[in-house]
């Protein structure tokens, strides 16, 4: 893959999240041509657009954003009142791109450049530990919690820098992208250490979830920050992507793998579902930047199988978590459908827009109707923020499991689908 051939002259009005085409759906929609059932392409923007204002963001002023240190609280009760007073690094990056994309692409409301500015502020100057690195929780005044210090799993630190690379977008204030630069360069360093722990099972394993957010964090910073040091950073994730954690043989992405990329013994049949559908939608946005159509292609097959692979045939929606090829020799296993998550079946519903709006096959258009349906279903249940999982049977669960808080509510993959695909479906509109 050439890197100098980035499409660096996009518009701001055009930039990702939601690039514009280089590859054209041969017959664009308009407005009134039916996109769902019993819906046309305006209807469901609309259905969206109030989904997000009039639902989703009124639910965050209950208390969830904290309107006096600034920052988000995501431990709340179905009405949005926080039942700690505990803030993690990494719903406050996430808070700050939720807000600061809102301000950049819906209109440039002041309110919501106040809120990011808050959060950035309050992560800034109460979270950050210097040389790129983060704390990993704090109270809500900004106090390290006893016995938490650094974030052991880099995952934060490079939310925190998505939130800055936005943020920076809405500003053009340089000390933000240093600040990214940073955190994205301690993160590196950190996952190339042999003895890079993520905080479960052993040191130095690899994971595709870090590649993945790797390959998302800088085919956003390369738009406005174009450099030869993280360009190659973004094509070694890509070919980690691509090469290392699929396996050829079984059609499928691993999760982890040993610190020099090997297979892990007895675990090459396991595929962790949402991390391997959402990594390919984030590739597809990449190539879109690349203007590398091999790359689209083969990411478009990929998410479309794993999608196929995941789905339950019998109570609808989506196995989000485990796959397994084999249960033994020759036998196959399937998919574990005991949890389904909410932020999985969001990124189905992102990564099938960004096929219908590349490249308009039915198959997307279908796929998204019958996800979106289950989506309204079984977690969509009269409040602002989702439901984050349910069992097979659609029943709301937790995911202590996961050693997520029962009442954690999600500020960023919820608002994200919304976002993303209400400005895909206006880019379609208007062509």
């Amino acid at each position: 893959m050439n890197r100098r051939s980035f499409l660096f002259s996009l518009s701001a009005a055009n930039a990702l999240p939601g690039l514009a085409c280089s590859k054209r759906a041969t017959t664009p929609p308009n407005a009134q041509q039916c996109f769902l059932p019993g819906m046309t392409y305006r209807q469901h923007r609309d259905e969206l657009h109030d989904l997000l204002f009039k639902q989703y963001l009124p639910f965050w002023d209950h208390g969830g954003y904290d309107r006096e240190y600034g920052g988000f609280i995501c431990n709340l009760t179905p009405d949005g009142v926080p039942v700690d007073d505990e803030k993690y690094i990494w719903y406050q990056g996430r808070g700050l791109w939720v807000y600061s994309f809102l301000y950049s692409q819906f209109g440039k409301e002041t309110t919501y450049l106040d809120i990011a500015r808050r959060t950035r502020d309050f992560m800034v100057n109460r979270m950050y530990l210097g040389h790129g690195q983060w704390a990993e929780k704090v109270h809500r005044d900004g106090r390290l919690i006893k016995g938490v210090e650094a974030d052991t799993d880099v995952y934060g630190w490079l939310f925190a820098a998505i939130g800055l690379v936005e943020y920076y977008r809405c500003t053009g204030d340089d000390k933000n992208l240093q600040l990214a630069v940073e955190s994205i360069r301690a993160a590196h360093r950190a996952y190339e250490a042999p003895d890079y722990r993520k905080g479960t099972r052993w040191e130095g394993l690899r994971i595709q979830g870090h590649s993945m957010i790797f390959v998302h964090l800088l085919t956003l910073l390369l738009q406005y920050h174009p450099h030869d040091d993280l360009a190659g950073l973004w094509d070694l994730h890509l070919d980690h992507l691509m090469n290392r954690f699929y396996d050829s043989r079984y059609r499928i992405a691993n999760e982890e793998l040993a610190h020099d990329y090997r297979r892990l013994a007895a675990q090459e049949g396991r595929m962790f579902l949402g991390h391997s559908l959402e990594a390919q939608w984030m590739v597809m946005q990449a190539a879109l930047l690349k203007k590398d159509d091999q790359l689209f292609e083969r990411a478009k097959t990929h998410f479309k199988r794993y999608l196929e692979m995941g789905w339950d045939h019998c109570f609808d929606g989506w196995a989000s978590e485990d796959y397994m090829v084999f249960s033994g020799p020759d036998r196959i296993q399937g998919a574990d459908y005991s949890t389904k998550t909410m932020w999985a079946h969001t990124e189905i519903l992102i990564g099938c827009m960004i096929v219908l709006e590349q490249s308009g096959e039915s198959w997307a258009k279908e796929w998204y109707g019958r996800t979106w349906e289950y989506v309204k279903k079984a977690f969509c249940r009269g409040i602002g923020a989702w439901e984050q999982a349910v069992n097979r049977y659609g029943e709301p669960q937790t995911r202590e499991k996961w050693g997520i808080h029962p009442m954690r509510r999600c500020n960023y993959h919820q608002p994200r689908f919304l976002m993303m695909n209400i400005k895909s479906l206006d880019r379609m509109m208007q062509r």
